[in-house]
Order: C-alpha cells, then structure tokens, then sequence
C-alpha cells in the first residue's frame, strides 16, 4: 500500500494500458506507473479494478511481455508490448491455437489456471492442430472453471521466451486487437517493467 502517485496514468482497459506501453515504455527506463479501471489482470491478483478516489493504493510490480514479428509479405520487424494476452490462430476451430498469457483469465474463461502474477515467466497454451470441433468446444466450456487442464492436445508450458514459427501464416492478435498475418514471432518476459495500481 503506497500513497498515490502524481504522475499517474489512467487508462480503461488492458488493451489501452497495451497503447500506452506501446507509446512510451522504455526498456532503460523506470517503470512506468499506470492504473487500469477494468482489467484481466485484476482477477488474477484478487482485486476489482483500480480505485482511484484513495489516496492510497494497492501497487504491484509486473512484467510486461515483447511480441517481436513480422507481417506476412513485409520485411519490416515490428515490435509491440503488452500485459495481457496474445492468440495466433488460422481459425478458432481448426488448425493450430497458440495463447500466449501474462495471467490466467481472458474475459470468463481461465485459460492459464497455474499462472502466477509478475513470476518472469508468462504462460504458453497450445491447442494442437488435431482437436476436433466437439474437443475444442468442451474446452472452452470446461475454461470457465479453469479445469480443462490436463488434456492430452493442450500443451501447456511457463517459459520466459517463447517462439513461434508457422509453416504457414497465421493470425495474430493482442488483447483482443488484430495485428495481422504472421509466420514467425519471438514473445520475450520483461520483468518489473511497470507499476500497476489499484
């Protein structure tokens, strides 16, 4: 618990903190202080949102993750960050599904039951290239309870780096935003890069 900052910056959502971080992170640079009104992530620590009628708030250290990539037909690295989650998928019900997590839940479903906040890993959920419709729609009800871990076609696995790498393109996006088709992303952990308030 800490006194609330001055220079405090408010945004709605995890995907607005991912604009944010994406206009003014500096990986040299001190931790930048935000307070997100409706977050992910807040579920995941045990808190509703942050309150900023206190002049006292909760802050958390946490780890921002990297997605460097490169958009089919471009030859120009793009870089961007965020808190949340990422998803590369050629379609929701077929082929491969790569979740790429920095905490458990994605709207109601708890995708990465063992994630642990601001640990220096994030969570990697693959969904492998062989479920079926019928497999995947259990999943998917069974996220809500965080229960459809183990299965025998999700992978699971907290790595601080992960790559992925497609043979053919696939569609990536991050917070719920999409970014493109791409073959080829590098996901890196960068720990303690921001102060969440709360």
């Amino acid at each position: 618990s800490v006194a609330r900052p001055d220079k405090l910056q408010l945004v709605a959502d995890d995907r607005e903190a991912g604009t944010y971080l994406n206009q003014h992170l500096s990986v040299a640079g001190p931790p930048l202080e935000i307070a997100i009104l409706k977050s992910n992530i807040s579920r995941t620590l045990g808190v509703t949102g942050a309150d900023i009628k206190n002049s006292e708030m909760l802050r958390t250290e946490f780890d921002v993750v990297e997605a460097t990539f490169e958009l089919e037909n471009s030859k120009v690295r793009e870089r961007r960050y965020f808190l949340g989650h990422a998803f590369i998928r050629s379609k929701w019900f077929r082929g491969e599904t790569v979740g790429v997590l920095n905490s458990s839940f994605v709207g109601r479903r708890d995708w990465a039951p063992r994630s642990h906040p601001n640990d220096g890993k994030f969570d990697v959920i693959e969904l492998d290239s062989s479920m079926s419709i019928r497999q995947r729609l259990t999943a998917f009800r069974l996220m809500k309870s965080g229960s459809h871990l183990p299965h025998p076609k999700i992978r699971y696995t907290q790595v601080p780096e992960f790559v992925f790498s497609g043979e053919r393109s696939a569609s990536m996006s991050i917070e719920g935003v999409r970014i493109g088709a791409i073959r080829h992303c590098v996901f890196k952990v960068l720990p303690d890069a921001v102060n969440l308030y709360w």
